[in-house]
């Protein structure tokens, strides 16, 4: 049975008690303990945002100058962008002092970690703990031995992509209220983030994600039939590369080498033209007249932006997806 959809949940929190701005940081995020060293006089405290099955993207704003220390953790991933004040962060030997613009893991997963904060303005996205396992899963590594160790990007690039996710996702997925009221585009919207997560921190699934071996005895051809097969019976669902892969019983990198040699594309292109093509048949079937519209039906099969849908729709099908409604 299909999860009806529901609009992420919108919350603003603002205060000038600094009691119950880590009050609701504790509730939010995790328990800590606070040591001011600047004066409470003027506080400004914002923690606003929205949050979604499994991810959550929020600001917040901190005017003081704090040393925040552990009294627990968070299985959650949380990246944090700073865009004022200063932020160092820390667990064990490991410390980062965070650069404006740059995103940064938190340590709050790891024990012992701890924060020095002053006039903090920041992004936040948190990810979390069951959307990063089943990436692990999906890579074949138990989801138990997937650890982050790192807490800044690996490449310069992966800290690119990153924050190219986290802008698609703010931007066009968040920002479209129909988009983001679907099941399946916040699924894949948790999914996309994990999925960056694992590929931007250091962590014990990188090197599985870059393995492009193949295994013993398999068969190309055989390969991308279950592949096909595995796309066509689930398109509707949250799946990616990984789940893909797993189908066809071979790695990730090996099932984009067979989909280019054999069909001159990618396991991605053959997922959105198939819910593209799903979508189609829900624009012929549908009845404009009792409220069906282009965009909840692109929506429902993970297309978050209505202009590019069209687009891609006029080229795959040389109309516009509002004609195919009106037929």
């Amino acid at each position: 049975m299909e999860r009806e959809a529901t609009p992420p949940a919108g919350f603003d929190v603002r205060s000038r008690d600094p009691e119950e701005a880590n009050h609701e940081l504790r509730t939010a995020y995790v328990d800590f303990t606070v040591s001011p060293s600047g004066t409470t006089e003027d506080f400004e405290f914002v923690h606003s945002g929205l949050t979604a099955p499994e991810f959550a993207l929020a600001r917040v704003r901190y005017s003081m100058s704090v040393h925040v220390g552990a009294l627990g953790t968070n299985p959650s991933l949380i990246v944090l962008e700073r865009t004022r004040g200063r932020l160092t962060a820390g667990a064990g030997r490991d410390s980062v002092v965070a650069e404006e613009g740059a995103p940064v893991l938190m340590p709050t997963h790891r024990e012992g970690w701890w924060v020095d904060m002053d006039d903090l303005d920041e992004e936040l996205v948190t990810v979390a703990r069951p959307a990063l396992d089943r990436v692990a899963t999906a890579v074949g590594i138990a989801p138990d031995k997937l650890t982050f160790s790192g807490m800044t990007p690996v490449s310069a690039a992966a800290a690119q992509y990153w924050m190219g996710v986290v802008h698609h996702v703010r931007d066009d997925v968040m920002a479209n209220d129909v988009a983001a009221a679907s099941p399946l585009v916040q699924a894949s919207t948790a999914r996309l983030l994990a999925t960056a997560a694992v590929t931007t921190f250091d962590n014990s699934a990188l090197r599985l994600l870059a393995d492009s071996a193949s295994p013993p005895g398999w068969s190309r051809p055989a390969a991308l039939r279950r592949a096909l097969t595995f796309i066509d019976e689930h398109a509707a669902e949250d799946i990616g590369v990984e789940d893909i892969a797993a189908a066809a019983r071979i790695g990730v990198r090996g099932l984009q080498v067979a989909f280019r040699k054999e069909r001159g594309s990618t396991p991605l292109e053959e997922l959105r033209r198939v819910r593209m093509e799903r979508a189609r048949r829900e624009l012929l079937d549908a009845d404009p007249t009792r409220g069906g519209s282009v965009a909840e039906i692109a929506a429902r099969w993970g297309f978050t932006n209505p202009g590019r849908f069209a687009v891609q729709y006029r080229h795959a099908y040389g109309c516009q997806p509002r004609d195919t409604l009106r037929r």
